[in-house]
């Protein structure tokens, strides 16, 4: 399989599993709960999708595989160095902490978000 049909399978994944991860967390501050290991151990396994599929295009950047053609390439490499970044600087900004279940909203709210921004990174490789 080509590196670049990977790079589209695995983001694919990460849109997917990101936006169940965003809506399970939402779900969960609904619910008055805040993070518990089963949810942060989703938030991390999210978070190693989105860095694989960042690995990846980082691959074919390089010249080591074959780059789509697109009017605005630079868009995409942002929005995929954003979505590697978010839940980080959550993680940052947060300190840490997951007793508050105003954490929970925000991870869940990030996570919707990081599932955006997967989507809209491969939008504009279609224009």
């Amino acid at each position: 399989m080509p590196i670049n049909e990977v790079h589209a399978r695995v983001g694919n994944a990460a849109l997917l599993f990101m936006l169940i991860a965003g809506i399970w967390g939402l779900i969960r501050w609904a619910r008055q709960q805040g993070i518990d290991a089963n949810y942060f151990g989703v938030l991390v396994v999210g978070e190693l999708l989105v860095l694989a599929q960042w690995l990846l295009g980082a691959y074919m950047w390089l010249g080591l595989g074959r780059v789509p053609a697109s009017s605005r390439p630079w868009m995409h490499y942002l929005y995929g160095t954003v979505a590697a970044l978010a839940l980080p600087a959550v993680y940052a900004y947060t300190r840490g902490q997951t007793e508050d279940r105003r954490h929970q909203a925000l991870y869940g709210l990030v996570c919707l978000f990081v599932a955006a921004i997967v989507f809209r990174a491969t939008m504009v490789l279609g224009s």
